[in-house]
C-alpha cells in the first residue's frame, strides 16, 4: 500500500543522515588516533631504542613488549576508520536512493491515488498563482489555511531538509514523497474544504478551503 511506500522513504532519509553523522564521528576519531599516536605509542617507540642501543636484550625487549600489549597500533583503529568510510559512502548510496524513489518510483507505487494533480521535479517553475502556493519548511505547512476559488491550482513546494508529502486526511489524493526542491500541484474544482497532512509528520497538518466561484 502507498503507506508502507512513502514510510520508506521517509525512513531511509532519517537513516541515512544517522549514518553520516555517525561515519564523521568515527572518522575524525580514527583520524586524531592516527595522529596523535597516544602514550602506549611513546612508550613502545621508547622500548624499540632501548632495544637498539643493547640497553635491553631479546628476552627483556618480549617480556616488555607483551606488558604494553602490541608492538604496532591496535589494528582495531583502523577498523574504526574504515567503518566510518562505508556508513559515510552507504549513507550517500541510501540519498541517492531515496531520492530516486522520490522522483520517479511513486508513479507506479501510487498509482492513481494522486488524484487531478501531479509531482513537479527539481527546478520545474511552477503553474500555480503565487498566491496559491503551499510552503513546506520547519516541518509545517505554510499557510496552514489556504483558501482559493474553485477551479485554481495549489502548488506545494518543499523547502525544508527532510521529505515531506501533502497526504489528504481521507486518502483520497497524495502527493507522494517530495524530496527537498521538489513540488507538487492539485486542481480542487469542488467546494469544500480539504484537510490535508504530512503522512512522515502527522503534526504536520493544513486545509484547502475551496470558495465556489
Amino acid at each position: 500500500m502507498m503507506t508502507w511506500g512513502a514510510g520508506w522513504a521517509g525512513w531511509l532519509w532519517m537513516l541515512a543522515g544517522l549514518a553520516l553523522v555517525v561515519g564523521v564521528v568515527l572518522v575524525v576519531a580514527w583520524a586524531i588516533q592516527r595522529a596523535g599516536g597516544g602514550p602506549a605509542d611513546d612508550a613502545m617507540t621508547a622500548l624499540r631504542a632501548r632495544f637498539a642501543g643493547g640497553e635491553i636484550d631479546a628476552a627483556q625487549f618480549e617480556e616488555m613488549r607483551r606488558v604494553l600489549g602490541s608492538t604496532e597500533r591496535p589494528h582495531g583503529r583502523d577498523g574504526v576508520g574504515v567503518i566510518g568510510i562505508l556508513l559515510i559512502v552507504g549513507a550517500l548510496v541510501a540519498w541517492i536512493v531515496a531520492g530516486t524513489s522520490g522522483s520517479g518510483g511513486w508513479s507506479w507505487g501510487w498509482g492513481g491515488m494522486m488524484g487531478p494533480g501531479g509531482m513537479m521535479g527539481l527546478g520545474a517553475g511552477p503553474t500555480a498563482p503565487a498566491d496559491a502556493s503551499v510552503r513546506m519548511a520547519g516541518s509545517r505547512f505554510e499557510p496552514s489555511t489556504l483558501t482559493i476559488a474553485a477551479g485554481e491550482t495549489v502548488r506545494w513546494f518543499n523547502d525544508d531538509a527532510l521529505p515531506h508529502t501533502a497526504s489528504a486526511t481521507d486518502g483520497t489524493w497524495d502527493s507522494g514523497n517530495l524530496a527537498p526542491g521538489q513540488a507538487f500541484e492539485r486542481r480542487f474544482d469542488a467546494p469544500g474544504s480539504y484537510p490535508y497532512l504530512c503522512r512522515y509528520h502527522p503534526g504536520m497538518t493544513g486545509t484547502i478551503e475551496v470558495l465556489a466561484q
